[in-house]
């Protein structure tokens, strides 16, 4: 049996886990709609209850095209759930190509997308404080969707900022101020988005931490670009990146420099055609003057602070922006049959904070993921073996359900599942990131792919039937 929220609303799966619990997908058994639930357990730590009841607050204010929509929570104390808007084109990582990073017109897309998205936040005084490519998800227009407002903070509140001081975020996108305990909102957001830029053009981070102790940090202060990802980005994203990436955070670009600078005027073609914003006079001006080409979080043992009191939580106060009839999913529990097998397959695809609707959702969205023609014991002792050799730790969780465990090129975990589903005479190997980077996840997936090459079958997913979970 499948628990539910509400009649007809079923949990069928668990996506994910984080600090404060886990990610549940819920669908709606007849209309087909789901909604991934992130389940927050106040017990885990003193801080939980503070910190979730912030998330909940600020994510309710956000309405902008480029933010995942928020619908609804719900307290059940000591647990909370929170339903968030689904984007089906899946998360930015799985786009990018491991130290390749992706076609120029994708990242320019998606960058300024990003830049809309966080000058929205900041316009009503709101910082994300963990911009990465795990946090950045896709809807069925390929159009970016910033998710995850677990570490948000206001920073504004009428007219009057306030100086940050609690180190948060992901260490190889954090902004070398945030070490030091005192620091400006915006500056450091947009350092992030700096790091997001340098990943999607190259498929690599260009450091571990932004510290004196980085040998690879110090050479980008002192302007040698001798070494990767330097040498894959050309010269006129190298130019924007070193006003982004400016050590000082009063040097470093605004966002409204960022959306001025020749790189985001030049607009590029799916065929590689340039198109250029405003008069020929001005660029040429611009080219002229172009520079040459040479997840920790600390708990500080406070409170939280806000630059504004804590409303009282409620859901969207907009019906008509909630899809079907989820705005019964805030009240009641009940339990009900897990919904038809055709939806564990689209389970396998979801990550945490999102919503989908069946029919918008093809299989073959994400990349981590490949068809074998064997039996399921046959694949499962493949997969054993491939784990084996590239020395991964794994777990059996569940029938069809594998979590492995290992650590990065940075020495940092990295854990991720794999489900094996029948699809038609076909197993389908799917692997979800659970915890760690997720550049470092596909590498890891790669290798484990290529072990596998030849018992790979090469034909496309898309539109291949699923009848049903395989129990190994």
């Amino acid at each position: 049996m499948g628990k539910v929220f509400v009649d007809g609303w079923n949990v069928v799966q668990t996506l994910g886990e984080g600090t404060y619990g886990e990610v549940q997908l819920v669908v709606n058994s007849s209309t087909n709609e789901a909604v991934a639930v992130k389940y927050l357990d106040t017990r885990k730590e003193a801080s939980a209850a503070n910190n979730i009841q912030k998330e909940i607050f600020i994510h309710r204010r956000l309405k902008h095209e480029h933010i995942i929509k928020y619908y609804g929570h719900r307290d059940e104390s000591p647990i909370h759930y929170i339903f968030l808007e689904y984007a089906p084109g899946g998360e930015l990582f799985d786009r990018i190509e491991p130290d390749v990073g992706m076609p120029l017109p994708k990242a320019q897309k998606y960058f300024f997308q990003i830049i809309k998205g966080v000058e929205y936040l900041h316009s009503i005084g709101i910082t994300h404080r963990d911009l990465k490519p795990e946090n950045i998800l896709l809807d069925k227009n390929d159009n970016v969707k910033i998710s995850d407002f677990g570490l948000a903070t206001v920073f504004r509140h009428n007219g009057k900022e306030r100086i940050l001081n609690n180190r948060c975020g992901t260490m190889p996108y954090v902004a070398p101020e945030i070490f030091s305990r005192k620091y400006k909102a915006e500056p450091a957001d947009i350092w992030s988005c700096g790091i997001l830029l340098v990943v999607m053009l190259a498929g690599e981070l260009p450091w571990n931490e932004a510290t004196a102790d980085c040998r690879e940090f110090l050479l980008w202060r002192a302007s040698d670009f001798s070494i990767t990802p330097w040498t894959k980005i050309d010269n006129l994203a190298l130019s924007l990146l070193r006003k982004i990436l400016c050590y000082s955070p009063s040097k470093r670009y605004a966002i409204k420099e960022i959306k001025e600078h020749l790189w985001c005027k030049k607009f590029l073609t799916h065929k590689g055609t340039v198109k250029w914003s405003g008069d020929t006079m001005f660029f040429k001006r611009l080219c002229s003057d172009l520079e040459p080409n040479s997840v920790f979080r600390e708990e500080s043992g406070t409170k939280m602070s806000y630059s504004q009191p804590v409303q009282s939580l409620r859901d969207s106060d907009d019906e008509n922006d909630l899809p079907g009839n989820i705005s019964t999913l805030t009240t009641g529990v009940s339990f009900s049959q897990p919904v038809d097998p055709d939806n564990m397959i689209l389970a396998s695809q979801f990550s945490a904070s999102q919503m989908v609707s069946k029919a918008s959702l093809p299989i073959g969205t994400r990349l981590t993921r490949f068809c074998i023609k064997s039996k399921p014991e046959t694949v499962f002792l493949e997969l054993k073996n491939a784990f084996e050799k590239l020395g991964h730790c794994w777990k059996q969780c569940s029938p069809g359900l594998v979590t492995v465990t290992t650590q990065d090129r940075r020495k940092m975990q990295l854990v991720f599942k794999v489900n094996l589903i029948t699809m038609s005479e076909k197993i389908l190997v799917d692997f979800r990131r659970s915890r760690g980077d997720g550049i470092e996840f596909k590498r890891h997936f790669l290798k484990i792919k290529e072990l596998l090459s030849e018992i790979i079958d090469k034909q496309p997913l898309i539109g291949v039937p699923c009848s049903a979970v395989f129990d190994i």
